[in-house]
């Protein structure tokens, strides 16, 4: 039994230990990348024009584990990442969203200056999206429950769990404020609908929800 143990330690030791090799790996190829581009313009200043308060952009980022969200969570030619909440702080641009510790320094909900945030990204593989019939006041209230979701400093979803409000990952964050919060979108409850809806990058950028503002894939519109 003791042997059992000792084994069973041994294994979770060693897995342990591979998943934080890897993303250390991945952080690294990632900060190298973000230098390679640090000179590249991401949104021009007509796009830059188009955005809003309150509206969601959406980003290709680098390394492994983008890599991999980039093919498994997306549907055909758009393979966006990660995605955040625009809010405006004295007539400039941040991104509110939610990442995990082993990708960044603070587990979990931040705030980042908008150019910080988009050196993060593949040029050319930005979307912007706004909530169908949006407004001031919707505008508003998303960026508000960004900005509640933030100070609470709720941490990042390692498990995924969709319906656990205590901790969220990027698009889980966003759907709560929109579906829960504010009702401004009907979402799937079956289990397994919900669950493909969740683990999906699609919606973000499906006109099933959202009038899309920018989109530099040059691609129509899903």
């Amino acid at each position: 039994m003791k042997k059992l143990f000792l084994i069973t330690a041994m294994l979770f030791i060693l897995g342990f230990a591979t998943f934080k090799i890897f993303f250390y790996f991945d952080k690294k190829s990632e900060a190298e990348l973000v230098v390679k581009h640090q000179n590249t313009t991401r949104l021009s200043a007509e796009e830059l024009s188009k955005i809003h308060e309150g509206d969601l952009i959406l980003r290709r980022g680098f390394g492994f584990f983008s890599d991999y969200i980039s093919t498994e969570l997306n549907d055909g030619e758009i393979d966006v990442t990660h995605a955040g909440i625009i809010v405006k702080q004295h007539d400039s641009l941040f991104v509110i969203h939610s990442l995990s510790s082993d990708v960044t320094d603070i587990d979990g909900m931040q705030i980042q200056p908008l150019r910080e945030f988009l050196s993060y990204s593949h040029p050319q593989k930005i979307i912007v999206s706004r909530v169908k019939n949006s407004n001031d006041s919707i505008a508003q209230a998303i960026a508000n429950r960004a900005y509640f979701y933030l100070s609470k400093k709720i941490p990042f979803d390692h498990k995924g769990n969709f319906d656990d409000d205590s901790q969220l990952y990027c698009t889980e964050m966003i759907w709560k404020i929109l579906e829960k919060d504010l009702n401004c979108v009907t979402l799937p409850h079956e289990t397994e609908a919900r669950k493909k809806f969740f683990y999906s990058m699609t919606p973000l950028y499906s006109t099933d929800f959202f009038d899309i503002e920018v989109n530099q894939y040059n691609l129509s519109n899903k």
